[in-house]
């Protein structure tokens, strides 16, 4: 997908109300602020407006190294979210809990729900102090920052994967029924490309799918075909059908009993070499070692 639809996918997403409600559900329920971002993390739209968020972190991102510091830390991990597809609970820099959850349409990421930013534990004068440290250099008065610490939210590592869940699943079901966003990839993509990725999805399985089968379904000549697939999707022909081998992979890997090889041939490779060479580069990690960390979440 390029940029230009990423763009405008990105902005329908922020505006569906879909999120704004969910959002003002979370608030709610748990006190936890939710907000989407580009993959960049360079636009960032809150679900409730008005919602500052923690004040701790207010505090942090209105100095200029602070704010070069979560920019960073977010990048990083919203980057690795987008990269292999998975939801990431982490501590940034100042010892907060956050979460990336990384929103994924016909394999491209478009956006990154944030949420998170609480403490681990109650709040309490060892664990200021460690706040402290941790923001030491910082232009932040201390009492300024104790009043911000002593409001900010906590939760549990344990209770706070259970909302990371329940963002996994809104995000999925968000992707899936933004009917807006389906609608404006169809007018704005070319029709040979929308005619190759229907006979990826029918036989992407299929080992022996080559270029030509695509060019020919699209009535194209073969070069001509691959220089405009790549420049409507940002990606080769070849790349892009291996990406949605890798996403089927990953369903099978999670919902099934099948062994690695088993699954290897059904999603259309022909070596367990290069099926454990493509899924290490996609995602980031061998099949197995995805298995077991899908399994062990």
């Amino acid at each position: 997908m390029v940029s230009r639809q990423v763009g405008l996918v990105f902005q329908a997403l922020l505006e569906s109300p879909e999120f704004a409600e969910f959002a003002r559900i979370l608030k709610h329920l748990t006190g936890l602020s939710m907000a989407l971002n580009t993959p960049d993390v360079g636009t960032t739209g809150t679900g409730v407006p008005g919602d500052t968020g923690n004040p701790v972190c207010v505090l942090i991102r209105n100095t200029v190294d602070g704010a070069r510091r979560c920019e960073a830390c977010d990048r990083r991990y919203h980057a690795r979210a987008g990269s292999d597809g998975t939801a990431k609970l982490y501590t940034c820099h100042a010892g907060f809990y956050d979460v990336a959850i990384p929103l994924l349409i016909q394999g491209a990421h478009v956006a990154t729900i944030s949420s998170g930013q609480v403490l681990p534990e109650r709040p309490s004068d060892d664990g200021f102090a460690r706040l402290r440290q941790r923001v030491n250099g910082l232009d932040i008065p201390t009492s300024r920052l104790r009043r911000a610490y002593d409001r900010a939210p906590w939760m549990s590592r344990t209770r706070l994967r259970h909302v990371m869940r329940l963002l996994e699943i809104f995000a999925g079901h968000l992707c899936a029924s933004a009917w807006r966003i389906r609608e404006l990839e169809a007018r704005l993509e070319h029709p040979a490309i929308q005619k190759a990725r229907e006979l990826i999805e029918t036989r992407f399985r299929d080992a022996h799918l080559q270029l030509a089968d695509a060019a020919d379904c699209a009535g194209l000549a073969h070069a001509h075909f691959s220089h405009l697939f790549h420049r409507e999707t940002g990606v080769t022909f070849t790349r892009y059908v291996q990406a949605r081998r890798i996403d089927e992979a990953k369903i099978l890997l999670t919902d099934t009993d099948l062994s690695i090889t088993e699954i290897c041939f059904a999603c259309g490779f022909n070596s367990l070499t290069h099926f454990n060479r493509v899924f290490r580069g996609g995602a980031g990690c061998s099949p197995s070692q995805f298995r077991r960390h899908k399994t062990a979440g």
